[in-house]
């Protein structure tokens, strides 16, 4: 390796691009088999399906973290019958108090805002929403993993199909020399050395057909799990002889392109940044623990023994106020939490040759 290594023009920074549409790319191959295949383990899949319930996941939390943007609002109402001692402190001296049963109805409005002074609501925000980002971008990756998987199982299976049908042919081949060295012999024209050759190479050939159809099921095992059905009750159909064979040849053609291009649409590429982003919006939220949590509340309702003088003026009731909470000493917990970074480091990208 050389001892320096300058970045030449032209380059670029780097940037995900996992959201470009990838498609049906199994198309490509015309095998009518194998995108009924893709349709299935795009609907059954039970790895795919988990990943699109942590998707829905990541997205009701993202909806639950933007809700803390927008004030709160709650409607109470509280029926009591209780009984007031009598021996409770005085509110005047001049007065005597008694033991009295009585009802007490409290219907009433409650909002609250808290003022997102230091960031914290933002942070939190900020970390949902990469959090989701990385979910979706693990979603993809789960999807476009899983059809390359299948495409790959079944691809192997039909050349094994292919190889089959070509060891077939061998053993009929193979089974007629062996009756023409066998009658050969016993016209007296050879010896039975070269009977027990040729039989010897007809066992060797169909114990290579016992090995193919091992492996042959395993692919397909693997087939039916991909497409979410149990290996017992799935089968394949080997391909008629026909088109087995020019079809695996028909590769698509690939279009060509840089290698740092492909990365840049690799979705475990852009989950990884991702992943970054949300690292960043959780020390945010360890910074913002070090300043006080301010919140507006108000509240609005009535309050009456008499359910028919509820809503009269003087039963109205209402309050508004503000409160601060500071931590002044916690055992060094918000210290410890902060520690593990020192600094806040800038999400950067890195530079890629092109």
């Amino acid at each position: 390796m050389p001892a320096s290594w300058t970045l030449e023009p032209p380059w670029q920074v780097a940037a995900p691009r996992d959201a470009a549409p990838k498609g049906p790319w199994w198309k490509h191959f015309q095998d009518p088999t194998l995108d009924q295949l893709q349709q299935r383990a795009l609907q059954q899949n039970a790895t795919l399906a988990a990943a699109q319930a942590r998707w829905q996941q990541a997205r009701a939390l993202l909806a639950a973290a933007e809700a803390g943007q927008w004030p709160g609002l709650s409607l109470g109402v509280r029926t009591v019958r209780q009984r007031i001692s009598a021996n409770r402190p005085l509110t005047s001296y001049s007065g005597t108090n008694f033991a009295t049963v009585q009802n007490d109805y409290i219907p009433g409005l409650s909002a609250s805002y808290e003022l997102d002074l230091a960031g914290r609501v933002a942070q939190t925000v900020r970390s949902a929403q990469a959090s989701a980002e990385q979910v979706r971008a693990d979603l993809a990756n789960t999807q476009l993993l899983m059809s390359a998987d299948l495409a790959t199982a079944y691809i192997n299976l039909r050349s094994l199909d292919s190889e089959l049908q070509v060891i077939g042919r061998s053993i009929e081949l193979q089974r007629k020399a062996l009756a023409f060295v066998t009658a050969r012999k016993e016209l007296g024209a050879t010896s039975g050395l070269e009977v027990a050759q040729q039989q010897a190479l007809l066992d060797n050939t169909l114990t290579q057909v016992d090995i193919l159809r091992r492996q042959r099921a395993q692919f397909e095992h693997a087939i039916a799990t991909l497409v979410g059905e149990a290996a017992p009750s799935f089968a394949l159909a080997a391909a008629p002889s026909a088109h087995a064979l020019p079809q695996i040849l028909q590769v698509p053609q690939i279009p060509l392109g840089l290698p740092s291009a492909l990365l840049e649409r690799r979705p475990d590429v852009a989950a990884a940044e991702r992943a970054m982003a949300v690292a960043n919006a959780q020390w945010g939220l360890a910074q913002a623990a070090f300043f006080p949590s301010v919140m507006l509340t108000s509240t609005l309702g009535a309050e009456s023994r008499l359910v028919d003088r509820l809503f009269d003026v003087p039963s109205l009731v209402w309050s508004v106020g503000m409160s601060a909470t500071q931590v002044l000493f916690d055992g060094g917990r918000l210290h410890s939490t902060n520690r593990p970074r020192a600094r806040r480091t800038r999400r950067r990208r890195p530079t890629i040759g092109g």
